[in-house]
């Protein structure tokens, strides 16, 4: 009976410390959990950002001004803005940190001098050192020093013309007409006509050729060069006002140049294909 009653006494204290595991997991699971505190960087909204400047150290400021539905680059240049690239911008508003510090011994974190310069209307946000523990940066802004991912750091660009739109014409501008050295198209009437005109080509035919410069998008946009032009494209646009386009390049890739920009669109060989041969050829 001895061994009987030993199996059965540990018999319950297994079902004892069971039940106390049970009961603690319980405990751990509804008990309230305190989480890191979160300082938010910011309390503007994107929605209401009016301006950016963009400063980094031995780079000239970058000025970005919401203009209606889309933003501009005011300095050092005149271009329209790269939408997506002016959001990425706007994201460190949203930015949180488990860490705040006091905004006192600035050049511990290299925020005396930051070598970057955010600042959204009023709100400025200075970019240090990286902490090479975390691997997050150092961000000075109001009265406060906060650690985040590098990502925001990384977003910010080196040039103006990296946050210049790479659409070739603007969203209000529609070409009406086309001039080549070897032909020519414009609309009248509501209709495309071609010169000298081609027989087995359609509206359709044609408004797809047109969408094909009207929604044109560059690899990238590059300072202007001093090179001769190959040709020149003269462009009428709906609503009076016109535009030279200057082809800079046909290989490896396609470059042209706006006569009202001062800098030029970097395209794939594919798209000289496309936009420099006649309808007829394209189709």
């Amino acid at each position: 009976m001895a061994p009987a009653q030993g199996m059965k006494g540990r018999l319950w204290l297994n079902l004892a410390l069971l039940t106390a595991v049970v009961a603690l997991a319980l405990l751990a699971y509804f008990r309230p959990h305190k989480s890191e505190p979160e300082y938010k960087l910011s309390t503007l909204k994107a929605a209401d950002a009016k301006s950016i400047k963009l400063e980094i150290a031995g780079a000239a400021p970058i000025v970005l001004d919401r203009a209606a539905m889309e933003w501009r680059i005011s300095a050092p240049l005149s271009a329209r803005a790269d939408t997506l690239q002016a959001q990425r911008l706007l994201e460190i508003l949203d930015a949180t940190s488990k860490d705040r510090f006091p905004a006192t011994g600035l050049a511990r974190f290299d925020l005396n001098e930051p070598h970057a310069r955010v600042t959204i209307n009023q709100e400025t946000f200075g970019f240090g050192t990286v902490n090479p523990m975390s691997r997050e940066q150092y961000v000075l802004t109001q009265d406060g020093i906060y650690l985040i991912p590098l990502s925001y750091g990384a977003a910010l660009p080196r040039d103006a013309l990296q946050l210049a739109s790479k659409q070739l014409f603007a969203a209000e501008e529609a070409p009406i007409a086309f001039g080549f050295k070897e032909f020519g198209l414009a609309q009248q009437d509501g209709k495309w006509q071609l010169t000298p005109p081609a027989a087995d080509l359609s509206q359709d035919d044609l408004n797809r050729w047109v969408d094909e410069w009207r929604l044109a998008t560059a690899l990238a946009v590059l300072p202007m060069s001093n090179r001769k032009p190959l040709e020149s494209i003269n462009i009428k646009l709906k609503g009076g006002g016109d535009i030279t386009l200057a082809v800079m390049q046909r290989e490896p890739g396609l470059v042209l140049a706006r006569s009202d920009q001062r800098f030029e669109y970097q395209f794939t060989a594919d798209a000289a294909k496309r936009l420099l041969a006649p309808p007829a050829a394209a189709k």
